[in-house]
């Protein structure tokens, strides 16, 4: 109610929310029926991950297609083809979560021979070198339960479930792979006074060598460069990896300025495959630019995440101030490019 008083009483820029963890469908649609109630012109506008007439983020896992992207990109670079070559996989967040959840689902469906070695979540961890079996992980991603639920009878030989906090927290001193996901976690989870005793085994070698956080903040920055610095693990950061929830909250809300709630939901199967699509295709491009400029430079990738996401804001800056020194050219243009951005199936005279 206090945003919308800002709002509606022309003191503040016109607001749009989105999703974070433990937001729920139902407390999103009641965002929505509020600012409707209030007097919102396009209240459906107002927030993102509607689950009827909008792009439930973990409902269709959109955060985690932009990780997975990352991922695939990241192994490429160091000449693993995910498609087709084995390569293992640690993640913390649970199969019940929405980032881990749908990435397990993800890679399950795009690369035949990943393994997943170790998942830990609040609810406890289980691990196997041999890889936890993929069945089983999918019907917990299905059921919505945590890790702890995992069935000991599906372990291998080397595998084990806990549901202590130790064993947990302790998770990536014990696993080996080639690339860690954090899904979930805390805010610094990992640290400069932890990381070496959270993410290096008895021997001194890491967890793994790659990192693509789909969670935020996971690592500090200063744990980030420390990790570089000393053992050349290289960090996809966060804001690279998991954009793609922003970028579909992006497009959700300009469909709610563009389409009653009935024609979205009529058009909905075409418009989220276009919103996957896009994402897929913006994160790849990202990363083919991050990775480039790496090879070509030096530093952590961090270092060239930050350059790159400054350089898109510049130029959104730049073309915003453009146009608005023009309003008959950018009115020209919104015209010729908006059908672009319009599910394929809709003819563009409609528009």
């Amino acid at each position: 109610d206090g945003l919308l008083d800002l709002v509606l009483a022309g003191t503040a820029p016109r607001l749009y929310l989105g999703p974070d963890e433990q937001v729920t469908p139902d407390q999103i649609e009641w965002c929505v029926a509020r600012a409707e109630k209030r007097g919102l012109p396009t209240p459906g506008a107002f927030m993102s991950s509607k689950p009827g007439n909008g792009i439930n983020h973990k409902e269709f896992g959109v955060t985690s297609e932009g990780v997975a992207v990352y991922v695939a990109a990241a192994l490429r670079d160091l000449s693993i083809d995910p498609s087709k070559d084995a390569f293992s996989v640690a993640i913390t967040g649970g199969p019940d979560g929405d980032v881990g959840g749908n990435l397990l689902k993800i890679l399950f469906r795009d690369c035949e021979r990943a393994s997943v070695v170790g998942v830990a979540d609040g609810t406890g961890v289980a691990e196997d070198p041999d890889g936890l079996d993929r069945d089983e992980l999918l019907r917990l991603v299905e059921a919505s339960e945590g890790i702890a639920s995992f069935s000991k009878s599906k372990l291998g030989a080397n595998g084990v479930v806990a549901d202590d906090s130790a064993s947990r927290d302790s998770m990536l001193k014990r696993v080996k792979a080639d690339v860690f996901v954090p899904c979930g976690g805390r805010p610094g989870t990992l640290n400069l006074a932890n990381y070496e005793t959270a993410f290096f085994s008895e021997d001194s070698t890491p967890a793994a060598t790659l990192v693509v956080e789909g969670a935020n903040l996971y690592a500090t920055p200063d744990a980030r460069a420390a990790l570089h610095r000393e053992a050349g693990v290289r960090i996809v950061q966060d804001f690279s990896a998991n954009k793609g929830g922003v970028i579909c909250s992006s497009f959700e809300i300009l469909a709610a300025h563009l389409m009653s709630s009935s024609d979205f939901e009529m058009n909905k199967s075409a418009i989220v495959a276009d919103v996957v699509t896009s994402l897929r295709s913006l994160a790849a491009r990202e990363a083919a630019l991050l990775f480039r400029e790496h090879a070509r430079g030096r530093g952590a990738l961090p270092e060239f995440s930050e350059r790159a996401s400054e350089l898109v804001n510049k130029v959104g800056d730049a073309v915003a101030a453009a146009l608005a020194k023009d309003p008959a050219r950018a009115a020209a243009l919104y015209e010729d490019l908006a059908p672009d951005h319009l599910p394929a199936r809709r003819p563009r005279g409609d528009v």
